[in-house]
């Protein structure tokens, strides 16, 4: 898991089933078509498979978009493909200040995150690059609709708890 601060290839296939169970329970939580993830796919990278210009410090993860991010109209286009970029330099260093909770419970909750923020973006028209305090705003609904498809998911409740956003601020990776 810690070779060289990238996740290896067990952690890849670690990561991997996390995404299937997080497609699952976001899929029934938002009630979504069964082919949802097949007709607005997205892709998960790793910090090593990305630019430098995507490696960022302070969170676990973060999503990109491919292609126009607006239509010819000008309006934002929901169709486009997203990627999560994963932090995995960040993610290995909260595993290694914690033994209460592992890569797979801890993937499943990023996972889950990320793809509330996709369906969010998609379906319920949420601004893709909204203001800090509209940011915070949404990240601490995230977190909250996070909770309700995780709840009940083994071993979920300490991390949900742990990275909670706090105050005005989100909290982000606030590691252990």
């Amino acid at each position: 898991m810690i070779s060289s601060g990238f996740f290896t290839r067990s952690d890849r296939t670690t990561i991997s089933r996390a995404a299937r169970l997080a497609e699952t329970l976001t899929q029934r939580y938002f009630d979504l078509a069964p082919d949802e993830w097949r007709r607005y796919p997205y892709r998960i990278f790793t910090r090593g498979e990305v630019d430098k210009t995507f490696h960022q410090s302070e969170i676990f993860a973060h999503l990109v978009r491919f292609g126009e991010t607006t239509s010819s109209r000008g309006d934002q286009r929901r169709d486009e493909p997203f990627g999560i970029v994963l932090q995995d330099p960040n993610i290995l260093l909260a595993l290694l200040r914690s033994a209460r909770h592992d890569l797979w419970t801890l993937g499943l909750f990023i996972l889950t995150h990320e793809l509330t923020h996709i369906v969010r973006f998609r379906r319920f028209d949420v601004d893709l690059f909204p203001s800090t305090e509209e940011r915070d705003k949404e990240e601490e609904l995230v977190h909250g609709i996070t909770s309700e498809i995780l709840a009940g998911v083994t071993n979920t409740d300490y991390i949900l708890a742990l990275y909670e956003p706090s105050g005005s601020r989100v909290s982000k990776a606030r590691f252990i």
